[in-house]
């Protein structure tokens, strides 16, 4: 007799109460339907048990009766992992539920005023820009300059101290995540030094932009904007979006 067929033999009287495990009880209804000698035994514990049952009056086992018999089986020897419960009551749940929805709208409203507040600074800033395009435009001794681009139209104007300006543009191309776009002093020798980044304005299709150097511009024979990485470049590596020659 193999050890697997004496410890079916030993999980009968277990299996004949419905103590096993779900495991064992499959592996040993598979046994069963092989094995003449362990079904003519199963049937006699079936018997011997419906006898019992029938002779005696109708009782409830002891609750600890089905642990009992399951801790002598081999499958007790695993381990049992603790299960915890936690109960909640009627008030606890609605508090619980009432905390949630409180945090949610505090943090709906907290991204709400954010918006809000951003979209504020950037119409502050938008204004500004705006008021500082119309004082230069209005000065006697400001320049203005024409955009170099088949799409892109706009001005370029020049303060008197000639180190300062104001870039008014329209119809810019779209750009795409992680793009920007670059301003790029031109110097006689075609080399270029880096003034600024910005970005297109999505509201009104006109984005105003400042430029400035602690030179005059008078060192310089024009600008031009490329579109580059997100944060820039040393020097320009993407394409050419507009040119204005001093």
């Amino acid at each position: 007799m193999t050890d697997n067929h004496r410890i079916f033999r030993e999980n009968l009287g277990a299996y004949s109460i419905n103590a096993l495990d779900a495991e064992e009880t499959a592996a040993l209804q598979t046994h069963l339907q092989t094995c003449d000698s362990c079904r003519a035994t199963l049937a006699e514990y079936q018997r011997v048990s419906a006898g019992l049952l029938s002779a005696l009056p109708p009782q409830s086992p002891p609750p600890n009766l089905k642990r009992s018999l399951a801790a002598r089986l081999p499958s007790a020897k695993k381990t049992i992992r603790p299960r915890w419960q936690i109960q909640w009551t009627f008030g606890q749940s609605a508090a619980a539920i009432a905390f949630i929805l409180l945090l949610g709208m505090n943090l709906l409203s907290f991204f709400q005023v954010r918006a809000l507040q951003l979209q504020q600074a950037d119409l502050v800033r938008h204004f500004e820009m705006e008021r500082t395009a119309l004082a230069m435009i209005a000065s006697p001794g400001a320049q203005t300059l024409p955009i170099s681009s088949e799409k892109v139209t706009g001005s370029l104007i020049v303060g008197i101290e000639k180190n300062s300006g104001i870039l008014i543009l329209s119809n810019l191309p779209e750009l795409k995540e992680g793009e920007t776009y670059q301003i790029w002093l031109i110097k006689p020798d075609q080399g270029r030094v880096s003034a600024g980044l910005f970005e297109e304005n999505h509201e009104n299709n006109v984005t105003i932009v400042s430029l400035g150097s602690k030179d005059s511009f008078q060192g310089y024979i024009g600008i031009g904007v490329t579109i580059e990485p997100a944060g820039g470049s040393d020097k320009p590596t993407g394409p050419k979006v507009l040119g204005v020659k001093f």
